[in-house]
């Protein structure tokens, strides 16, 4: 293997993982209120603390895309 097949996939990785924290940001924002709900009265937890906590989760997925994906995709592209 070498740099390239390297590069390419974490190329393809960046994306993939964004495309995934798109949709679930989507979701949230669309359907946000109404699965809230559902799951609030699911799991006895009120909204907002799960408002807050779909939010959360969300960053948290988007920092590991960043340190995981996208920082090797820059470092290798730099490289070459």
């Amino acid at each position: 293997m070498n740099i390239e097949t390297f590069l390419e996939f974490f190329g393809w990785c960046t994306v993939i993982n964004y495309c995934f924290l798109v949709l679930g940001l989507v979701k949230v924002l669309a359907f946000g209120e109404w699965a809230a709900k559902l799951r609030a009265k699911a799991y006895g937890i009120d909204v907002e603390s799960l408002r807050r906590a779909q939010i959360t989760v969300l960053m948290g997925y988007a920092v590991a895309i960043a340190l995981f994906n996208l920082a090797p995709y820059i470092a290798l592209r730099n490289m070459i």
